[in-house]
């Protein structure tokens, strides 16, 4: 079956206790925070301070701070390591909780005045940090560990059985929904690292989105009674996903600030477009066959071989010996097949072989833009 699942990397916050400069910020005599120019010609606006002090909120000051603490030492190592710390609810807590002090008045300006200093690492770079004075800039890299993470539980779900297939395909769409929402949300921002740049967050959307469709196919190609034109629509799609995921992963910034990544996910999106085109094309050829259409079964499986000799081509340049695999064990079953069909038709069907197939249509099952869980939209004081 198809490669594994890609993962999202991980964002680690430096540690920073926000009591003091969260709590300095509310109690300070300044009133708002102004931008623009004072003079005539053009518009000035102030953005208004809550009107309580840090005292009558420290329980949530305190709150917020230990999340982003704990996240500052569980995000350092694995992905399995920091689930097994709990940082999944503690990102979706934190995100909620940032949600709620933004809704308060709290900093989401960029003002380095304000002594709120919040720096995050590279995902892909970790010795690159980037520092911003808003909330909003750690809500952002929040959704993107809780995107990493859920990408991380996908990817290792048992897909042997339905109920794992659905778990990872739950898992995909979530993710790839919360980038969606994230590359919203950072569009008109400043941020210098490749990480939040519209091109590397689409790549990811589409990846998993890619692969959520990979594993709705798998799904649906579990047990005995399979519907082959099904399947084949259903992996041509997961095909199209890859070919937009290949295009986006050979966007400029990308080649030029993470090459080696870029490279290797160009790689793996286009073998895994070669290979899902051959599954589709090779499902249309049973479907054929069953129907006793000796002719258009054998159209079908030189179109397959043709696509897995590509494949098989592509994969011994790429050195990838996994993928590599796969595509020898697809090619040999398909020639087989073809060999045998080719030699039932000479001598007992004589049926015409069409020179050209029609194209298989794509069945995209996938959803998109799936709306942010509410696990991560309420603090837990608003789930009591």
């Amino acid at each position: 079956m198809p490669a594994a699942l890609r993962v999202l990397p991980l964002k680690v916050p430096v540690r920073h206790d926000l009591v003091k400069p969260l709590s300095a910020w509310l109690d300070s005599d300044e009133q708002g925070v102004s931008y623009g120019n004072d003079d005539d010609e053009n518009l000035t606006w102030v953005v208004p301070k809550p009107a309580f002090r840090s005292t009558d909120c420290r329980e949530e000051i305190l709150r917020i701070a230990a999340l982003r603490n704990d996240l500052s030492e569980n995000l350092k190592d694995s992905h399995k390591s920091s689930l097994e710390s709990k940082s999944l609810e503690d990102c979706q807590e934190y995100h909620a909780t940032l949600l709620e002090f933004e809704k308060q008045g709290f900093p989401t300006v960029d003002d380095e005045n304000n002594g709120i200093a919040l720096t995050w690492r590279g995902a892909f770079a970790a010795r690159q940090e980037e520092t911003h004075y808003s909330l909003v800039y750690d809500r952002a890299c929040t959704m993107w560990n809780v995107a990493a993470l859920q990408s991380s539980m996908a990817s290792t779900a048992d897909c042997s059985n339905k109920e794992g297939c659905k778990m990872a395909i739950s898992l995909s769409q979530s993710a790839a929904g919360i980038l969606a929402t994230l590359k919203q949300l950072v569009e008109d921002s400043d941020y210098s690292t490749v990480d939040f740049s519209s091109s590397m967050i689409s790549f990811w959307e589409k990846l998993l989105l890619a692969q959520g469709q990979l594993t709705i196919y798998k799904m649906c190609n579990l047990g005995t009674g399979k519907q082959h034109t099904t399947l084949a629509f259903l992996v041509q799609a997961a095909a199209s996903l890859y070919n937009e995921a290949l295009a986006l992963a050979r966007e400029p910034r990308l080649q030029s600030e993470v090459p080696k990544q870029a490279q290797e996910w160009a790689v793996h999106c286009k073998n895994q477009s070669l290979i899902c085109q051959s599954r589709s094309i090779f499902h249309m050829a049973i479907e054929h066959r069953m129907k006793q259409e000796h002719g258009l079964e054998i159209g079908r499986l030189r179109q397959s071989v043709q696509t897995l000799k590509e494949a098989l081509d592509f994969a011994k340049t790429c050195d990838s010996q996994a993928q590599l695999q796969e595509v020898e064990g697809l090619f040999k079953m398909a020639r087989d097949r073809l060999m045998h069909a080719e030699e039932g038709n000479n001598t007992v069907y004589m049926d015409d072989v069409p020179k050209e197939m029609p194209e298989i249509r794509a069945q995209t099952m996938v959803k998109q833009n799936v709306p942010l869980p509410e696990t991560m939209m309420l603090a837990k004081s608003e789930h009591a």
